[in-house]
């Protein structure tokens, strides 16, 4: 049996020894110092604006201690392209088909009570068909439009994000393929 082997600041931690190579097919570890692990998450946010481009389609998800609002979107799966993830988060939060578009805006953040770094990619999407509803009613409580400053207000978010959702000036996203080196 190969071993596989991750080096950090001189320490040699064996795949026997922390089941590295399973853990690394569905989410990227980073060792801090030797002794904890955080993990590194990639969620994508579909901004959808109605037709009169003042609100925007929000979810309103039921948590542990209480419910919050946050934009369609979720967790990037092995083998997706972020795009790719964008498109069935949405189906599967609201009921609807998207087109997603350009990126908007790219943020991290780090949630240290369940030991993760997250990674948000924000995403122009436009809905093409489907009817809403959600496949996940024990997750999900609310689907709804929401005035903009409502929902950077409702998602915690910093005033700039206002403008941001409104002005919806993109930044470039470019899928490189698989890449052998």
């Amino acid at each position: 049996m190969e071993l596989f082997f991750l080096f950090y600041r001189g320490l040699s931690l064996s795949e026997k020894d922390y089941g590295i190579v399973d853990k690394l097919k569905n989410t990227i570890y980073r060792f801090e110092g030797g002794m904890s692990m955080t993990r590194q998450k990639n969620i994508v946010y579909n901004v959808l604006l109605n037709e009169t481009r003042d609100q925007v389609l929000m979810v309103k998800n039921i948590g542990p201690s209480y419910s919050y609002y946050t934009l369609p979107g979720g967790t990037v799966e092995a083998g997706e392209t972020l795009p790719e993830a964008a498109v069935r988060e949405a189906k599967e939060e609201t009921g609807y088909d998207v087109a997603v578009g350009e990126m908007l805006h790219v943020s991290e953040a780090f949630f240290p009570q369940v030991d993760e770094h997250c990674l948000f990619f924000f995403f122009q999407s436009e809905i093409r068909g489907g009817e809403l509803g959600t496949i996940f009613p024990d997750e999900i409580e609310e689907i709804s439009w929401v005035s903009i400053s409502d929902a950077v207000q409702f998602m915690n978010l910093s005033k700039e994000y206002e403008q941001i959702l409104t002005t919806q000036q993109t930044i470039p996203y470019v899928f490189n393929g698989q890449i052998t080196h």
